[in-house]
């Protein structure tokens, strides 16, 4: 499994060159699988043209979304057919519980191809998901995430929110990826196209890419 983390920011701008970075390859033919579960209904169509514009730019027109009104067995099929899944922004608790309820968390973790996870898709992952306080959250919150990854996200990052992640970051490690950062990793080997921020023990410390 491959997994990329996605802090935030404009998808079609970045995206082809995030993939150059990681040194990353999508061919025409791969099945690419939009699981927008982070949001609501009503957002779907827009994500889902996003992102399939996204991935046409690399020659890619296999791509669907998949519907939450499906069977779980159904769902399961769908998702072990794929050669990419995407998932996408919103409410990463609402992403959870959902993944949870059609019971796909077994399925997720046998996948074998490349999860790309964009700001609530990202924090999903992790095996500690932090939701951050904003505007939405008034309270800092840590979820028991899918566990693929034994380290945290911030994702939309930027420094006020420090005084969070630096008491979180005693118990934990936290990537703090601003809007444009991306993290691949790739069986435990970790790459970034970005400067982010690490947090350990009670510690920031910038990671500057060469």
């Amino acid at each position: 499994m491959q997994i990329c983390f996605i802090g935030g920011g404009n998808i079609r701008e970045e995206f082809d060159g995030m993939l150059s970075q990681f040194n990353l390859s999508i061919p025409p033919s791969h099945n690419v699988l939009i699981v927008p579960f982070a949001t609501e209904p009503n957002k779907y169509s827009g994500w889902y043209h996003t992102i399939r514009q996204t991935f046409e730019m690399l020659g890619n027109h296999n791509v669907e979304l998949l519907p939450y009104e499906m069977s779980s067995s159904v769902m399961a099929d769908k998702i072990s057919n794929q050669h990419v899944l995407f998932f996408t922004g919103g409410k990463p608790e609402k992403l959870l519980e959902r993944l949870h309820t059609k019971d796909l968390i077994p399925v997720l973790n046998e996948f074998s191809g490349l999860m790309i996870g964009y700001s609530a898709g990202a924090l999903a992952f992790c095996q500690d998901c932090i939701i951050s306080k904003d505007a939405d959250y008034p309270v800092t919150q840590v979820l028991k995430g899918l566990d693929l990854v034994d380290f945290s996200v911030e994702v939309h990052y930027t420094s006020e929110i420090d005084e969070e992640l630096i008491p979180l970051s005693k118990d934990r490690e936290i990537y703090a990826l601003p809007n444009g950062a991306a993290l691949f990793w790739n069986e435990g080997e970790i790459n970034l196209n970005h400067d982010v921020y690490y947090f350990k023990d009670g510690a920031k410390i910038k990671l500057t890419l060469n």
